[in-house]
């Protein structure tokens, strides 16, 4: 088959993101203002936004303030009502399945196994969820995967790579600035890049001393800068104001807030249980004029537990197809589980496991993909069960109306999901 040109391919390329930014964002923003009333975390996070807009005051200070500012703004352009809340989610979740695109396209060089990965993503169902509601993951997440990209695409180029590498820098102070869940991603992007760097350089004696550590330092120190830079609203306070001089101090508040004890929740689990789907969280039940709406925080059971699988088959060596592609995408599946085990937690949330099923459905796609032409068809068909399964549980992950009867326990499998 002869092969495209380079100047076609990119616009093929280029038009698939633009598609599906567009369609997903068209698929999370659709009735995103259901319910109308805050529901879930929303009840944290919302008055906190609001709190930035007033300048009344320090609100919900265990976290950073940058994806608490994208809430403030979607209610500055849309309102102080439940598109103003959600809408810079369901935006950003766009970005990121646009950003999950890319990072498989530079995986894969191929524009239809980079589709169909993102498709896997956009069919979670739990991302599905995250980018329909006002919390902290979709800001975190569509950072951590832009800034992976850019450092991707800066050890990629032969020149022009130092500034998409201090782009990917100053996304992972933003993601950070969301969440500090960020952090363990941000060390280990850059440690990657100083692994890439310090190929780059094996020629050259001396060259980790006098190139790697340094352009490394260098992106970390821009990181750091950007995500002091996410507490600028905090200063204009009306009340306990930010100052130059406590903005080290109050780092020290919001882990003793972090840290703070819990209370025993029904809906904790432990991390070995996501994966398996053990026990999902209600987001959302109650009835409204006669009928039940509902949101129920489920992942899709063809990628998770599918994708286990094929994660299981592909770690034991089973079948022997290795690339670079699948061992980067296991590491960073192996890793995101990794920083729940070793990071004490008081009490987890199968939410948590968010960043894993994104890495999930890297390793789905890399494997396959490591098996030609045949394992893309596979591929496909996956991804086409992935989206039935989706349509099918639509219902109870997006606050649709239901009948006041038991209908809804026909999306309940086991008695851990009630």
């Amino acid at each position: 088959m002869t092969e495209r040109p380079a100047p076609q391919r990119r616009f093929h390329a280029l038009l698939a993101a633009l598609l599906l930014g567009l369609g997903s964002f068209a698929l999370f923003a659709w009735r995103i203002g259901q319910p109308a009333a805050v529901y879930f975390d929303e009840t944290h996070y919302v008055p906190a936004a609001r709190a930035l807009i007033t300048h009344g005051g320090p609100v919900n200070i265990e976290h950073p303030l940058f994806a608490k500012t994208m809430i403030a703004a979607g209610i500055l352009l849309f309102g102080d009502n439940s598109l103003g809340w959600r809408l810079p989610s369901a935006f950003l979740g766009s970005i990121s399945i646009a950003a999950v695109f890319w990072i498989a396209l530079m995986m894969f060089q191929k524009v239809r196994p980079a589709v169909l990965t993102a498709l896997l993503v956009v069919f979670d169902q739990t991302f599905f969820i995250q980018a329909r509601i006002a919390m902290l993951e979709m800001p975190m997440t569509a950072c951590v995967l832009l800034a992976a990209g850019c450092l991707m695409q800066g050890a990629r180029a032969s020149a022009g790579g130092r500034r998409w590498d201090y782009a990917g820098a100053v996304l992972l102070g933003l993601a950070v600035g969301s969440k500090w869940l960020a952090i363990p991603y941000a060390a280990l992007f850059f440690a990657a890049s100083g692994w890439s760097k310090s190929r780059a350089h094996a020629h050259e004696a001396g060259a980790i001393i006098d190139h790697v550590l340094p352009d490394v330092a260098k992106l970390g120190l821009v990181s750091v800068l950007t995500y002091l830079a996410t507490f600028w609203p905090a200063f204009f306070y009306t009340h306990d104001a930010m100052t130059p001089g406590h903005l080290l101090g109050f780092q020290f508040e919001m882990l003793h807030a972090q840290s703070g004890h819990m209370q025993a929740h029904p809906y904790q689990s432990d991390w070995w249980q996501w994966p398996l789907m053990l026990r999902p969280m209600w987001y959302l039940f109650e009835k409204v004029n006669g009928r039940y709406e509902a949101v129920l925080l489920i992942g899709n059971p063809v990628i998770y537990w599918g994708g286990l699988i094929i994660a299981a088959v592909a770690a034991s060596g089973w079948l022997r197809r290795r690339s670079v592609q699948l061992q980067a995408a296991l590491g960073v599946y192996v890793f995101s589980l990794a920083v729940w085990i070793l990071i004490p937690k008081q009490i987890g949330f199968f939410y948590y496991y968010n960043s894993s099923a994104i890495a999930l459905c890297l390793v789905i796609a890399s494997f396959l993909e490591s098996h030609g032409r045949r394992g893309v068809r596979v591929l496909t068909w996956f991804t086409a069960l992935s989206g039935a399964m989706f349509i099918y549980f639509y219902p109870i992950i997006s606050a649709q109306s239901l009948p006041a009867d038991d209908t809804w326990t026909g999306w309940v499998w086991m008695k851990s999901w009630y």
